[in-house]
């Protein structure tokens, strides 16, 4: 622990010359660019694999973001039923473990409740 006290005491020292001079850090953080990410919607994995066939429901991550602080609504469509709401998050990760074989699985992310379709993808699973 001692070892790493020297590095404390810098950390805290620029923590508190960073608070005590708001001019610095205006400056700082107008230096940082504003980055708007692109909506993206992933499954992980995707195609799920068969695993052992005597085992009907298949497991995948589905990983979501708007690109914005904006909330998205992530949904599901399998083949031809109604879509289904699944979550209400700007991100987020949702752990789905009722994938079955001979199915398709479409998963839209939404923002402002299903007003602005903003990504979509199937998931599916091997036979």
């Amino acid at each position: 622990m001692d070892k790493f006290r020297p590095y404390l005491a810098l950390v805290t020292c620029c923590s508190l010359l960073l608070t005590a001079c708001p001019r610095a850090q205006r400056k700082t953080d107008s230096k940082i660019p504003k980055m708007q990410t692109k909506p993206f919607l992933s499954a992980d994995p995707n195609p799920v694999p068969a695993g052992n066939l005597d085992q009907p429901l298949g497991s995948t991550v589905i990983t979501w973001n708007t690109g914005s602080a904006a909330t998205g609504d992530l949904y599901v469509k399998a083949n031809r039923s109604p879509q289904v709401f699944l979550a209400r998050a700007p991100f987020g990760t949702l752990k789905i473990d009722w994938i079955q074989f001979d199915s398709t699985y479409e998963f839209r992310l939404y923002a402002k409740k299903g007003s602005k379709l903003l990504a979509k993808l199937d998931v599916t699973r091997d036979n």
